[in-house]
């Protein structure tokens, strides 16, 4: 049963992460943003004062950057680092936008990156951030133990900041920055590490678990909701399994979701807002507002976390559009969807990419795709310098998975003119 809470709870946080005005690939354009509102009178009011508090308070939080399908996001200005799956092994590697290339993070002269005496070598997966000056690495082993590491931007220097931990962050790596240091969750506690030092600081027991979103003055914003008491209250299993879905998503849609900031030095929580699970979905934080959608209403509401003033961000949302995930990236909700004129016929439906921006609520059809293969078609972006996005050049082929990548001008990608140049992988 928790594990499916788990699940729940992340669905209804994220299947929506998607959505925000589009017409479609029908052609339908978005509606204009209407002038801001008050916020509802069913919707809870935050008390300013500890909102204030929150904003002017001596220590300041900001979040951790996300990226594609809320996996971390380690980027600076230059380049990126991710983990790079080849099939017997992953490699932890830095793409240098400049130069176009991608190389293994290591300075072992002579080194085949193919085992553990790599420095970029890794038997399983792991989640990387960047703070300061330091890159975190974290993860967790088969026995089910969490370790973080942490190494200088060009690799050099890497040492072990916490290992065989049971608890961890409830982001991949952390809960928020504060300055050059990161807000860690820990076997139920919060601890503000610093990278440089390895020194910690003890904070605030978690009360509750959450899943945090973003980050407002001092506290971390994070989302809970009452859906595991109303399972256990109302939820009675029939063996039949359909039925017993719809028993459950049903009991899913009357929960209470409540965003709030907590503030893991003290553990003092400030509800900001809340909404009905059935009615709203949750999408995405964005400078201090969040974007919701009503699938019932057609409707999308940017509502402000400071002031509790909405703005409409569209309406009138077409049905037989499926919303698959969405991201921000240069100011524009990347969103994508499935086309579904026919839904019963697969063969009519078609994978849609818009890029809705957030300022001016202007809406632009995504045309570019990558090249061959035979799995995703979309072009999409993993990272993200001034000028260039970062992006997916190739999906899938010969019976196996190929990350390609490419870099791109933003101006090129907006306009769906495919002047990708693949980068050149150095291994």
């Amino acid at each position: 049963m928790e594990r499916f809470l788990k699940q729940c709870t992340r669905a209804a946080l994220g299947v929506a992460l998607a959505a925000l005005l589009l017409a479609g690939c029908a052609g339908q354009e978005a509606g204009q943003s209407a002038p801001a509102q008050p916020a509802s009178e069913g919707a809870a009011q935050p008390d300013r004062s500890a909102v204030e508090t929150l904003l002017n308070g001596e220590h300041t939080l900001t979040a951790l950057p996300e990226g594609y399908l809320s996996t971390p996001l380690a980027q600076t200005s230059q380049g990126l680092y991710k983990f790079v799956n080849l099939t017997d092994r992953y490699l932890l590697c830095y793409v240098d936008y400049a130069a176009g290339t991608r190389a293994p993070l290591c300075n072992v002269a002579g080194c085949a990156h193919t085992d553990e005496s790599c420095p970029a070598f890794s038997p399983y997966y792991r989640n990387v951030g960047v703070a300061g000056d330091w890159l975190l690495i974290s993860g967790g082993d088969r026995d089910g133990t969490f370790s973080l590491d942490a190494c200088r931007l060009d690799g050099s220097e890497r040492k072990t900041l916490l290992s065989n931990t049971e608890g961890r962050a409830y982001h991949p790596w952390g809960l928020a920055m504060e300055g050059d240091k990161v807000w860690l969750s820990v076997e139920g506690k919060a601890v503000l590490m610093d990278p440089a030092t390895g020194e910690s600081e003890p904070g605030a027991d978690e009360s509750v678990q959450f899943t945090n979103v973003g980050a407002l003055g001092s506290g971390v914003l994070c989302i809970a909701s009452d859906s595991q008491k109303l399972l256990e209250e109302h939820y009675q299993p029939t063996g039949d399994l359909l039925a017993d879905e719809r028993q459950q998503q049903e009991i899913l849609d009357q929960a209470t979701m409540t965003l709030s900031a907590w503030d893991p030095r003290t553990g003092e929580e400030v509800p900001l807002m809340n909404w009905n699970n059935g009615e709203w979905r949750y999408l995405q934080v964005w400078n201090n507002k969040v974007i919701l959608f009503s699938e019932e209403q057609g409707r999308f509401e940017a509502r402000d976390l400071v002031t509790g003033e909405v703005t409409v961000l569209a309406e009138n949302w077409p049905a037989e559009q499926t919303v698959l995930t969405a991201y921000v990236r240069d100011g524009h909700l990347m969103v994508e969807t499935a086309w579904k004129p026919e839904p019963d016929n697969s063969d009519t439906w078609k994978e849609c990419l818009f890029a809705l921006d957030l300022e001016n609520g202007q809406m632009t059809e995504i045309a570019l795709r990558n090249h061959g293969g035979q799995g995703t078609t979309l072009a999409r972006i993993l990272g993200e310098s001034e000028d260039k996005f970062y992006v997916l050049y190739q999906g899938a082929g010969s019976g196996r998975w190929i990350e390609e990548m490419a870099m791109i001008s933003k101006a090129d990608y907006y306009a769906g003119v495919d002047s990708m140049e693949p980068i050149k992988d150095i291994f």
